[in-house]
């Protein structure tokens, strides 16, 4: 690839993750985890790329060449039959890394209950806790996220912390879970282009005298029709066959973007 569609890919692939960060970050997946992640598929899709004629086994310096990950790594990877490995604690958001350990350490639970600590000061405290499981970020900050999600209990004067003794209900992140679902489905047919039969993307300029949400039903309520009718359009009245294909239809009109000077 020459660099000028090296740049190009690169610049689509950081739009790409802009994106999928979006997404990612409200479901507690790091960086580093998706890194593994990102290793593990690499592997997988080289393997298939790169298997040998005669065994069908995985040629592992074949990955290797491919994806750019030393023999060592690639092997690991494939003798886990691509598995990204369990999740561990450095791959974990660091605020959830404070709170676990905060549960589970013997210096700040007593008895399998967490302790109630001071905010700032020497062992044992809030601060020396975030010390030893935050690493560089200050103790504020973890504090300030632990109570966003409602894990912690501050008293009057804040400067006592103590985990809540009835947990509220997590933070629902099925809008981000369906989401990233969507797109890895959507992504997975547009990558297979012998497969693909129809793939256009349209821009509608609406008057500014007609107000948004007139224009958003007239264009969802046509989409869903269309959607809803493309069954009817393949059905043959009257005969019956055990040969079917199937087609994969995917829809989604969005808001125009507000650019920004």
């Amino acid at each position: 690839m020459n660099s000028s569609r090296a740049e190009s890919a690169e610049r689509a692939l950081a739009n790409l993750l802009d994106v999928l960060a979006s997404i990612l970050i409200p479901l507690d997946v790091t960086p580093s985890r998706l890194a593994q992640i990102a290793r593990a598929s690499f592997v997988k899709t080289g393997a298939a790329q790169a298997r040998m004629r005669s065994s069908g086994r995985p040629h592992i310096a074949r990955i290797a060449a491919l994806t750019g990950l030393s023999r060592a790594e690639v092997k690991r990877i494939v003798s886990a039959n691509f598995q990204f490995g369990e999740l561990e604690q450095e791959n974990v958001p660091r605020a959830l890394r404070v709170f676990r350990a905060w549960r589970t350490s013997n210096t700040y639970s007593k008895r399998g209950r967490p302790l109630v600590l001071k905010v700032s000061g020497g062992p044992v405290s809030f601060q020396s806790l975030c010390k030893e499981f935050s690493g560089d970020i200050p103790h504020k900050v973890i504090l300030k996220e632990l109570e966003r999600r409602m894990l912690v209990r501050l008293s009057k004067k804040r400067d006592r912390v103590g985990i809540r003794s009835t947990r509220r209900r997590p933070r629902d992140q099925r809008q981000e879970l369906s989401t990233l679902l969507f797109a890895a489905s959507f992504l997975e047919e547009l990558a297979d282009s012998e497969r693909v039969l129809v793939r256009r993307t349209e821009h509608i300029a609406a008057p500014l005298d007609i107000s948004n949400s007139y224009v958003e039903k007239a264009i969802a309520n046509r989409v869903t029709s269309l959607v809803d009718d493309l069954p009817r359009l393949f059905a043959r009245k009257g005969r019956k066959t055990s040969k079917q294909t199937g087609l994969n239809v995917y829809a989604l009109v969005t808001r125009e973007r507000k650019r920004r000077d």
